[in-house]
């Protein structure tokens, strides 16, 4: 074996997102110990120019589906020119033809990923994803909840995946700016307290939730401003909704999710209101703020937040629970503070950015290790 093995990992585009963000981190983190290679099966997205400044060749497909049977012939004369040691994919489903690809051209590991409780998958994705899982040696999961989680709906042993949590640079979540400073520059009340959720507008973060949430709140106090960021297919319609109750002076909608890091630290409390999640980045990053969660307790959130120590878990889909909650926090300051810090020490203790990829690389190296002893 050769001192820099090639990998090529596989994914459909490389839009701003958690998953490509965190192999944007994964790929920086092992330039030095790997020849990096990246197909993006469907399109660039904006962060394929950071790929290549970290090193890596690039090949971009611009396929239109999933289905299509012609991206493993693709894939097999892509791979098949500088055959790499390591196939990594990430394409939620559709890693039939990319470990069939890499099988063909008798690539030594080959290595799926799963990264969310994927309810959306219906019967005809989990035979694709069946046929697919014939080829690996190893899954990937980012939360013992999505190894579960998968395991039972695709019947693949549960043994051949291997849990390596999302990291986080967390210092970078921490502003410079004060929280007067940041709530000046953002137009938020100064003198109020303000509940955030960072989360794309789509229907499995429950906007909805987060409004009744809100005005259940608002007709208790008059101290507190909701703050809500990202973007998503539901933008509009969650203005619309707020317009529609004339909450506009109480409820923020901002898009600018580059100033996340100072977002967060504009906020008193960060929730989370979603139906299913993997493992969210969004919790792991306003804690990295310092910023105490609560969160509706699916998926892998359970193994983020310690509940009532880095955060408060919510068991149901009850919007006054989730006012409670929230309500305990901001009136007990003392309690609000102090489960910030545990949840920013916790983050910063477990889930560094450098142990995400230090457990890849060994698992990536014991795997050609496995495979390429003799006998292997």
């Amino acid at each position: 074996m050769s001192p820099r093995p090639r990998i090529t990992w596989i994914v459909p585009t490389m839009r701003v997102g958690g998953t490509e963000l965190q192999l944007l981190h994964l790929m920086q983190g092992l330039s030095d110990d790997f020849d990096l290679n990246l197909i993006c099966t469907r399109s660039e997205g904006a962060l394929i120019g950071d790929a290549r400044r970290i090193g890596a060749h690039v090949r971009v497909m611009d396929t239109v589906s999933g289905w299509d049977p012609r991206i493993q012939r693709r894939l097999y004369r892509i791979l098949r020119v500088h055959t790499p040691q390591i196939v990594h994919s990430y394409l939620s489903g559709f890693d039939f033809w990319a470990n069939r690809a890499a099988w063909q051209n008798h690539v030594p590991v080959i290595i799926s990923s799963r990264r969310e409780l994927a309810s959306w998958q219906k019967r005809r994705h989990l035979w694709m994803q069946r046929l697919g899982n014939q080829y690996v040696d190893c899954i990937i999961a980012n939360s013992n909840a999505v190894a579960a989680y998968a395991a039972g709906k695709e019947g693949f042993p549960r043994d051949r995946y291997k849990v390596i949590y999302n990291g986080v640079k967390a210092d970078s979540f921490v502003s410079k700016n004060t929280k007067i400073e940041l709530r000046r520059r953002f137009k938020l009340p100064e003198k109020a307290l303000v509940v955030g959720m960072v989360a794309n507008f789509s229907p499995v973060k429950d906007h909805r939730l987060f409004l009744d949430m809100a005005r259940i709140l608002l007709k208790q106090r008059s101290d507190v401003h909701f703050l809500l960021v990202g973007t998503g297919p539901l933008a509009n319609t969650i203005r619309a909704s707020i317009d529609r109750h004339r909450q506009h002076l109480f409820i923020t909608v901002m898009t600018s999710v580059g100033e996340v890091a100072d977002l967060y630290s504009a906020m008193d409390v960060a929730v989370l209101t979603s139906k299913v999640e993997g493992f969210p980045n969004t919790l792991l990053e306003a804690m990295a703020s310092h910023t105490a969660p609560v969160a509706a307790s699916v998926g892998g959130v359970s193994e983020i937040i310690q509940d009532g120590q880095t955060g408060i878990l919510v068991d149901s889909r009850n919007p006054e629970d989730f006012a409670r909650a929230v309500a305990g926090l901001l009136d007990n300051p003392e309690k609000r503070i102090a489960i910030g810090q545990r949840a920013g020490a916790w983050v910063r203790e477990t889930l560094p950015m450098e142990a995400m990829v230090r457990q890849h690389k060994e698992l990536y190296f014991q795997l050609l290790d496995e495979k390429l002893r003799p006998g292997g």
